[in-house]
Formats: C-alpha cells, structure tokens, sequence
C-alpha cells in the first residue's frame, strides 16, 4: 500500500508524491476565479453596480470563455468606449485574463457574441433600474421646483445594420428604396431634468406615432411629476389622462389650435383661464375606443402663458404655452415660462448617448440584440450621471454644468489606477475621491442666451449616394482578370 503521510520528521512532502496544492484545487480556484472574475472597471463602480446584483441574475451554469458577468462588463466597456467593436471588446478579456492566469479566449469574436445575445434581459433592466433609484436617492431637495419633479419627454431616432432580421422587425422609413439605407427604430425618451437620468427608453417602429409611444411611458409617470413637452403633446387625451392620474403638464399649444386672448378669464397682461371642451368623437389615431373617449371629463380648465423666447435661429418670437398649473400665485407665470425653456436640455441628452456614446448607429444584427444594445446604453448614460452627480455634490459644484463627454474621458484615463484593487477597498476608495475630483474640474463655461445655428462648417466627401443594392455594383465592377499584388505574396 503506497504511504503518502510522512512518519520520519525532516523529510521534504515531494519524497511521499503528494503536493501542498492539489491539481484539482488550482483548477477550481481558476474556475472560480473564471466565473467570479470581471474586469478592472468593476472596481472603479463597485458601489454604482453592485456585484450581488449581477450574481442574482446571472445565468451562467458552467464553466465558459465569457460568464455573464464577465460579458456584462465587456459589453459595458464596448459601447461605453470610442471603439464599440467586438474586437477591442474581446481584446480587454484577453489582457485582462493572461494578467491573472486564466485561460485566454481566442481572438475570434464569435465566442463573445454567442455569450453576449445569452446575457439576460432581466439583468441589464435590474441594474438600470438601480442606477436610476440611486440618482433619486442621491439628489439634493433643491432638485425639485416648487415641490413637483420636472420631467421632460420627446422622440428621437436610431439606424441599425441593415439585416433581413433587422428589416422585419424595423423596416425602412416610408419612401426608402430597398438596400440603399438602414432599418431605424423610433424611441421615445423619458428624463429627469432634475439630475438627467433616463428613466426609460420605448422602442417601435417608424410608422409608429410618437404619441403611442407615451402610451408606454406614462407608467413611470406618477403624482407630483410635472411633464414638459413639445407642442405634439399638447393635445385634449394626453393631458386629461395625465391630470387624472396628479401629474402636471407644461408645453406649447398645438398649431392646430388657434388662441385667442380675448376669450377666457384675465390673469394678467399674459395669462388667461381658458376652458376647453372635449370634441363628440375621439380623434383619428386615438388609443382609446368610443366608450373610454366618452369617460374622459367634458371640459378642462387650462392656463395660458403668453411669452418670449429664441426660434431656431436665435430671434425672440412670441409663444404661447398651455398648463395645468392653473394657482398663478404658486407657480408664476415666469416660472413656468422658464420651466419650458429647459425642456431643450432632454436634445442635449439625447445628443450625449447618441453622439458621445455612439448611439445614433446601433451595430448588432438581431431585435432581441438592439434591445439589449439599447439597454446598455441606458446604463452607460445613467452610470456617468449618477457619478456626475456624486462628484458635484462632494466637491459643492452643481452637477448640471458638468461635462458629459469630459466625465467620460476621466473615466476612461483612471481605469488603470483600479487594477488589482479586489481587495484593498482603502485605497479603491481613495481612487474614487480623485476620479470625483477630476470630473468636478471638467465645468461647461456659462453661456447664458448662447445659440448655435444648426450648420456644419467641415464639407462632406463627393461621394454618390447609394443608389441600389451594394451587391449589385460588385457584379457591375467585377473584373475576371484582376491586377496581382507583388507585396502581397513575398517569394
């Protein structure tokens, strides 16, 4: 019988053929460390993203290249960076495993894609929602106006890869040609004016009306909001619904409707009390049926704000704006006429996730992956938001002045002071003060009144358009007896 205890004292262990690690051992704590193990950034958003969160929702059963946490933080780092390909993505797990000793993925991206469309919705919506119960929970009283929280809505526009799954589900707008344009989605917006959150994206179809999209919204919408909006949803449906449930509503009168302030019950020079009457029928394009349309209240008394403000090109021009504010004591007329004018500040979101965090073109090549890269996206923005706002309120500097895509770079460059930091939460914290520091330095420059005309200086590339599908110009140019390339095969 072999005898691997030593009974003699002095004698070294490798004489009796037994190690003090056992092979199995090693290979558990590197599967453990596998599955457990995310990249550096985690460290930097430890307590924005709690790591118990993604573990509750992970669905990761076995011993993989790319677990789901691992691929949430890759996912992550790929649209939260300037480069959002699947390369520089898997090109992050390789270093960042070969530094600890794990297996190294290969370089093809398949693996990873495979392991990103097998991520789970419900984890990426668990971890947005979190981010945006923190930025509630971390804004200062003063974030609101005169007790109501100021929200603003408005629809935008994203492209995607033009793929046969992609088509069907989002076709191309009216009046494109086939395969000489892209698919788009149409997305509704809903944020928070008070620390620049988005609560929540709703995504369909161009064909779709924006004002069905609110439909989806307004479930986030609760007493006490105050909805700024434009002049769309200004409309008799949309405010009694809303009023019906305490929410308030500020934005400009349809130009269908025509005003005339001879009519209603003087306020001031700038205001009347205007009561407006519900039509017989419910408009075309309604959501509610006959019946629902007949339940609405018959009549609503509105306010009517009669001010001035900058157009598109920068002259004052008379408008008119409808509330439901009717106390003009509690909520001044000013007020409220200043309250709309920061309703362009949801444009300025927009062009953060679109622009700075390259949005504006999805690049994955199924629905149910745009719904997820839409997802991610949402939390990339709420997570600088929310760090945006941390830093204000450490360093005492109102955290709207605060530059978005400064914050981003900040991040981006104090990545690699977090490495290595699992378990020294001493100093990860003080890495986090000098980060908030830096962002606190990254200040807008107030402008007040500053209006920039829609114009781009730098002249486009001559290049036609696209006239019919690519496939077809590569049957029209292709040449049977194509040049051969010296360099290309070395003797």
């Amino acid at each position: 019988m072999k005898q691997k205890t030593p009974f003699l004292t002095g004698f070294p262990t490798t004489l009796f053929g037994s190690s003090k690690r056992k092979t199995q051992e090693v290979l558990a704590n590197k599967r453990h460390a596998l599955i457990e193990g995310t990249l550096d950034i985690q460290q930097q958003f430890i307590e924005e993203i709690d790591p118990e969160l993604l573990k509750r929702h992970s669905a990761t059963q076995r011993v993989r290249s790319y677990p789901d946490r691992l691929t949430f933080w890759a996912f992550f780092m790929q649209v939260a960076s300037d480069d959002a390909s699947c390369g520089a993505a898997v090109a992050h797990v390789q270093a960042w495993a070969e530094q600890r000793g794990l297996p190294v993925p290969g370089s093809s991206t398949s693996s990873y894609c495979d392991a990103r469309a097998a991520l789970p919705v419900e984890m990426l919506r668990a971890v947005n929602d979190s981010l945006y119960r923190q930025l509630d929970a971390n804004l200062p009283m003063q974030g609101d106006w005169r007790g109501l929280r100021p929200r603003a809505e408005d629809g935008t526009s994203a492209q995607m890869p033009d793929t046969g799954a992609n088509r069907k589900a989002y076709p191309y707008p009216p009046g494109q040609r086939e395969g000489c344009g892209f698919p788009m989605v149409r997305l509704n917006g809903l944020i928070d004016l008070s620390h620049g959150g988005l609560r929540e994206f709703t995504s369909s179809t161009m064909q779709t009306s924006e004002l069905r999209n609110h439909d989806l919204l307004e479930e986030h919408l609760n007493e006490g909001d105050v909805l700024i909006a434009d002049r769309l949803y200004s409309g008799y449906e949309l405010m009694a619904g809303l009023r019906a449930k305490g929410v308030h509503f500020i934005g400009r009168t349809h130009q269908a409707r025509k005003i005339d302030f001879r009519k209603g019950i003087r306020i001031s020079v700038n205001e009347r009390l205007v009561t407006w009457k519900k039509s017989r029928n419910a408009p075309a394009g309604t959501r509610l049926s006959q019946h629902q349309w007949e339940a609405l209240e018959d009549e609503m008394q509105v306010r009517i704000i009669r001010c001035k403000g900058p157009d598109r090109e920068g002259k004052q021009r008379t408008r008119y704006l409808v509330t439901t504010l009717l106390d003009h004591t509690s909520y001044p007329a000013d007020e409220v006429a200043s309250l709309y004018f920061h309703r362009w500040e949801i444009e300025v979101r927009f062009r953060d996730i679109k622009t700075t965090l390259g949005m504006d073109m999805l690049r994955t090549k199924s629905p149910q992956m745009i719904e997820k890269e839409l997802l991610m996206h949402q939390i990339a923005y709420n997570l600088m938001r929310l760090v945006m706002l941390k830093a204000g309120t450490a360093h005492a500097v109102n955290h709207r002045r605060l530059s978005f895509r400064g914050t981003q770079q900040v991040i981006h460059a104090c990545a690699k002071h977090f490495r290595n930091l699992v378990s020294r939460p001493r100093l990860r914290v003080q890495q986090r003060i000098k980060m908030w520091a830096h962002i606190a330095q990254r200040l807008v420059t107030d402008r007040p009144g500053r209006n920039e005309p829609r114009r781009v200086k730098r002249r486009p590339k001559c290049t036609r358009w696209l006239q019919k599908p690519r496939h077809l110009y590569f049957e029209h140019f292709l040449s049977e007896n194509p040049p051969v390339k010296i360099l290309d095969n070395p003797a």
